[in-house]
């Protein structure tokens, strides 16, 4: 006998498990799987797509933020002031990028790095920095 003979029509041998599983014969079992995706997919479209903002993680009072901006401005300043010696920008433009971070929120403002922009960037800026509240 073989193993169509056994099963009765409108069941299904499954192998792997042993045991017989009833399906009926007129069933398609990729019939739902098809349909599924189409419904999947109307329900993403019909979401309001909102862009992802990043998040200040370190908040701040707006006397800290004016600090800051200041002293992102200051940092640009002496940017542009030594732009024709090619190597302090080889620091100047980190700790430009970093400062514009410290700006909106989304890196720390340490002391180390308000050292740093007073002696490497701008005196002001520096200053300006180590007044800040500081986040770590």
């Amino acid at each position: 006998m073989t193993e169509s003979q056994d099963v009765p029509q409108g069941e299904s041998y499954d192998p792997y498990q042993g045991q017989q599983s009833y399906q009926a014969a007129s069933q398609q079992p990729y019939q739902a799987s098809y349909e599924q995706p189409q419904v999947a997919y109307q329900q993403v479209y019909a979401q309001p797509v909102t862009p992802a903002a990043p998040a200040a993680l370190y908040p701040m009072t707006d006397t800290d933020r004016t600090l800051r901006l200041v002293a992102f401005i200051f940092v640009i300043l002496s940017l542009v002031g030594s732009c024709w010696l090619i190597i302090p920008l080889a620091w100047m433009i980190p700790m430009a990028v970093i400062s514009w971070g410290i700006y909106k929120g989304t890196k720390a403002n340490t002391v180390a790095f308000g050292v740093c922009t007073l002696i490497f960037c701008s005196l002001v800026a520096g200053i300006l920095l180590l007044c800040s509240n500081k986040d770590r």
